[in-house]
């Protein structure tokens, strides 16, 4: 399978404060999990537990009020169809019967790491077998990222870690947890935070990864969600959850962002995004349980794939995985399903190199 893991990735730092040991399960999905147990010295209230239970309905809550939202807002123009590539797509279910899934990211061999809304980070391995490698308890997972061995995920429980694949060995980085998760070809991450998880809607936040430095709001860009690279490397594109638009983010001035389109429709709830190397954005249109293909240099879209469950269980992420010789979509949804979403023959998957 081809390998798209960032070759030359800076070096990481030593550990930060806030750090902790956490346990790790190599069970599959029927055995007891690792938990992210009591530590001495501190009770469960401080590492969010009672707070990640409520950050799941919190979550789901906010995808019936975008609907209502957007029910009084204005259905954006009819945008013309993209020329090509519409049409021809072939959708298959990868897994099923997971708890809801919030993210995903490749493994880089073929396999998938699956974010749980509810408690659960799964691995998907090449061949279709499921194991649990890491649980909260009662807090569930949101934002991936992968760095050669390095698993960086956004905790419902207002953390934010990574997580050594080798050796089973979490670090919480900050007291910044968030949604939607983006590593930048230099190392920092970007994070969103909508505003639905507990508080206001804190734009995106820029974590350096020298210095352990969290910038909240680095970009004030409403609602944000989902986050992906353009392939410049210039900018990250994220959509708004409640008001169906798409953002440009310029790196070098995240106050310039500009909103670039909107999905057309009534409360299509875009929940996240990827980018390919030839420029065109996918979304994963929540509460219309569709698959968008979206043109950020013309705002035109066309619907790839629909009928992908919808409502509270629509598509949550969407990313661009191997699939044989070549490229495909793998959408995560919150009805426990990890589709795969293949390609008519003209259409370019590569995605976006992150080195």
């Amino acid at each position: 399978m081809p390998n798209n893991s960032p070759p030359g990735s800076p070096k990481k730092t030593a550990p930060r404060r806030w750090s902790r040991r956490l346990k790790s399960s190599s069970t599959n999905t029927s055995d007891e999990a690792g938990r992210w147990g009591s530590v001495p010295g501190h009770n469960a209230a401080e590492f969010g537990i009672v707070r990640g239970m409520r950050l799941v309905g919190r979550r789901i809550r906010a995808l019936c009020v975008a609907a209502a939202v957007m029910a009084g807002v204005p259905a954006a123009p009819a945008s013309g169809d993209i020329a090509t590539g519409c049409g021809g797509w072939q959708v298959d279910t990868v897994v099923q019967g997971l708890e809801k899934l919030e993210n995903l990211e490749p493994d880089g061999v073929g396999g998938f790491y699956l974010s749980g809304l509810e408690s659960t980070l799964y691995h998907v391995d090449a061949s279709g077998r499921v194991r649990t490698v890491l649980a909260h308890q009662g807090s569930g997972f949101g934002g991936l990222q992968l760095d050669g061995t390095t698993l960086y995920f956004a905790g419902l429980d207002g953390t934010f870690a990574e997580f050594d694949t080798t050796t089973g060995e979490s670090t919480v980085l900050a007291r910044q947890g968030g949604n939607g998760l983006l590593r930048l070809p230099g190392g920092d991450l970007l994070t969103t935070w909508v505003g639905t998880e507990g508080g206001p809607s804190q734009g995106i936040t820029r974590y350096s990864h020298g210095t352990g430095a969290v910038q909240p709001n680095w970009a004030s860009v409403p609602r944000a969600e989902g986050l992906a690279l353009s392939p410049d490397r210039h900018a990250v594109y994220t959509d708004d959850l409640f008001s169906g638009e798409i953002y440009r983010v310029p790196l070098d001035a995240p106050s310039g962002w500009t909103v670039v389109g909107r999905l057309p429709g009534i409360a299509t709830g875009p929940d996240d995004l990827t980018m390919t190397k030839a420029g065109d954005v996918f979304v994963a249109a929540h509460l219309q349980g569709a698959i968008h293909r979206f043109d950020p240099n013309t705002g035109t879209s066309c619907v790839v794939a629909s009928g992908l469950s919808g409502g509270w269980t629509g598509p949550s992420s969407v990313r661009i995985g191997p699939d044989g010789d070549g490229w495909a979509l793998y959408v995560t949804g919150f009805d426990g399903t990890l589709r795969r979403l293949r390609p008519p023959a003209d259409i370019d998957l590569t995605p976006v190199p992150r080195a």
